[in-house]
């Protein structure tokens, strides 16, 4: 991705955060600072403490004797203060040095800087129910299908962000693309720089993702101008394009059964979770399902209405009090999430094992800033099971 120029903290902090927190902005970051410890940020010999105070943001200089420090490059705090890369990135690439706590106070803390750096509004719980731009009760349990009008379509993926359509390809062809990604595991290795791998109990190498698939499959290449897919991905923006050789290109995700380490069953995210929001989104992933799935297979889950937002990821007691929607499918099915919606690829509940294809549709900006060849993932595929784990604080 393109870097940008360096930005001074003490300049930052002394010149545009104090309007910042005048703002809108400070309203909308305060709006998430219940249950925080306060935060030192340390640039340079800069040192900066966010906390809550009468249920406002205060933003001064110097550190609190309280309060959670974290040390950041000026490289690391440019790319942190304008969304090139997030806290997880950060913390993934060793870039975070903690005193007096640990990256997770960072990542807690994340979705109010936010609000506060960018003016990108926190998701607030409201109940499981949601409703459309015209008040309507949403029916989270709907699936659609070609069928449907575009109008239809559009209404309930704006509300949810993520949706699931029936039957949109044939049995003959989930198969042809079955055997493709067969022969490409086949071909698969460890170190590739085209394959995700994942770590059993035993530390045994277990794939878990192909990448830039449509390289060496000209039927999966095909995939990418297919028009079914480039309607469901143009509901809401009529300028997204597909990445074939940038971003991953075209994936197919290979969820393995068993318990493993490393990132084969994916916790809540976005998939802008490591950086550039700003040039990324709103991208939209279509995802071909080669197998069926269930939550006992390991199925896509969401909370729906948190894309254009920043959710904190929920614990298992937290779910009935937002608008989860588990997505099981049927083979030939296709699912539609916007890149920022908060999902998951949880860990099976029982056996195991389901495929997905995956074609992503970026905006303008995403092809003006990351060139052939990158993309934001090219941290993971760099960093073993054990290295990730550490990285995040688990």
């Amino acid at each position: 991705m393109h870097a940008v120029d360096p930005i001074d903290a003490e300049t930052y902090h002394r010149d545009i955060v104090p309007s910042l927190l005048a703002g809108e902005r400070g309203l909308m970051a305060a709006t998430g600072l219940g249950g925080l410890r306060p935060l030192t940020l340390r640039v340079g010999d800069s040192r900066w403490t966010y906390r809550g105070v009468d249920g406002r943001l205060r933003v001064e200089p110097g550190r609190r004797a309280s309060a959670c420090e974290c040390t950041l490059s000026v490289t690391a705090w440019t790319d942190f203060v304008s969304q090139l890369r997030t806290a997880a990135a950060l913390a993934i690439a060793g870039e975070v040095e903690v005193h007096d706590g640990t990256v997770l106070d960072l990542f807690a803390w994340e979705p109010v800087l936010r609000a506060l750096y960018q003016g990108i509004p926190i998701f607030l719980p409201t109940g499981a129910a949601l409703s459309d731009a015209q008040g309507r009760r949403v029916d989270l349990d709907r699936a659609w299908t070609l069928d449907d009008s575009d109008a239809d379509l559009a209404a309930f993926f704006a509300a949810t962000g993520v949706m699931r359509v029936r039957g949109v390809f044939s049995p003959d062809e989930v198969a042809a693309l079955n055997a493709e990604v067969d022969r490409l595991a086949d071909a698969a290795r460890p170190g590739d720089d085209r394959s995700w791998w994942a770590a059993t109990e035993d530390g045994e190498d277990v794939l878990c993702r192909l990448v830039y698939a449509s390289e060496h499959s000209s039927a999966i290449a095909a995939l990418a101008h297919d028009p079914r897919l480039l309607r469901l991905s143009s509901l809401l923006h009529d300028d997204l394009a597909p990445s074939t050789d940038r971003m991953e290109g075209i994936v197919a995700l290979l969820k393995p059964a068993g318990r493993l380490k490393g990132l084969a069953n994916i916790p809540w995210h976005t998939d802008c979770g490591l950086g550039g929001h700003p040039i990324m989104c709103p991208s939209v992933a279509v995802g071909i399902q080669l197998t069926g799935s269930t939550p006992e297979t390991g199925c896509l889950e969401a909370v729906a209405g948190t894309h254009g937002k920043t959710c904190l990821p929920p614990g298992q007691g937290d779910l009935a009090d937002l608008p989860y929607m588990p997505i099981p499918t049927e083979p030939g099915d296709v699912t539609v999430h916007i890149a920022d919606v908060l999902h998951a690829s949880p860990a099976p509940t029982g056996e195991g094992g389901r495929r997905t294809m995956y074609v992503t549709y970026h905006p303008p900006a995403l092809f003006e800033n990351v060139g052939p060849g990158q993309a934001s993932n090219d941290l993971i595929r760099s960093r073993s099971a054990d290295q990730l784990e550490e990285g995040l604080g688990r």
